[in-house]
């Protein structure tokens, strides 16, 4: 049984066999501790920990594209840079999502009450959070173009492209975020206030998954961008989930476990991007 003390040349060689190709060392390996210290520091209310460790493993898988887009050496340049562009964007975007001390000590103080916290719980509102949301959707719009640049239109596999689409648009429509007005069973309440923006998003993201899915040769970028879709649903929940009246008060962050599976989905969706160039 292989351990991480076998080193990162065996992973690297069981991702290959199945398809995959991770980033050069240090990228991965950085990316992974600084992943695993924002959870702990998410999970103890550490704020500096929580904000610099998040910036610290998206640095990691920007470093990864940039390194890995000037080792492609006479592959297609516009690819590598869009890709690059996606990676850059979604750095930005991660800062954007950084909640403010003050909105960070708000939540740590929801989590230690039994109170209700819909009513305190606006990072969804912020303006903050609409300009994360904005240069995440210019993420996408450069990975779309990345994979499109990559293949011809000619070669887009249309029937993929309209299942990936459908079933995309069909979950977000299950969960409620596309609903004008959710049922009570719905997992999610966007702000008619936010709508707009929301829906223009989501139409982003689906689109790009549904151009991974119907364009990439192998299974690597198709991964990539549907992991990084369900991650945003962590994101959505986090900022527009239905709460609950009551909650157990907690040591850490109010949602720091779903928020650690999202983050997990996330960057290791990112990674799988950063080493598709």
């Amino acid at each position: 049984m292989l351990t991480w003390h076998d080193g990162p040349a065996h992973w690297q060689f069981i991702l290959l066999r199945l398809g995959f190709k991770l980033p050069v060392h240090p990228y991965p390996l950085a990316l992974a501790v600084s992943v695993v210290l924002l959870i702990i520091s998410e999970a103890n209310s550490f704020y500096a920990g929580s904000s610099g460790f998040k910036i610290a493993a998206s640095l990691s898988f920007l470093g990864a594209g940039i390194q890995a887009a000037g080792a492609t050496g006479d592959a297609p340049f516009r690819s590598s840079a869009l890709m690059v562009a996606g990676l850059a964007f979604s750095l930005v975007g991660d800062i954007f999502l950084i909640p403010t001390p003050k909105v960070y000590a708000q939540k740590m103080a929801n989590s230690k009450s039994e109170a209700g916290f819909a009513a305190t719980d606006k990072q969804g509102d912020s303006l903050l959070f609409k300009a994360g949301t904005f240069f995440f959707a210019l993420a996408h719009i450069s990975y779309i173009a990345a994979f499109l640049s990559d293949s011809s239109l000619a070669a887009l596999r249309v029937p993929d492209f309209a299942l990936a689409a459908s079933f995309g648009a069909g979950l977000i429509y299950w969960l409620g975020i596309l609903q004008r007005k959710p049922g009570p069973d719905a997992w999610f309440n966007v702000p008619q206030d936010m709508r707009g923006l929301v829906i223009a998003y989501v139409t982003i993201i689906m689109t790009m998954v549904a151009t991974a899915t119907a364009t990439d040769k192998g299974h690597q970028k198709i991964v990539g961008a549907w992991t990084f879709m369900i991650s945003d649903l962590f994101v959505a929940a986090d900022a527009f989930g239905v709460k609950k009246d009551r909650v157990q008060p907690s040591h850490g962050q109010r949602g720091w476990k779903a928020r650690s599976v999202g983050w997990i989905a996330y960057f290791g969706a990112q990674l799988l991007l950063a080493g598709s160039i």
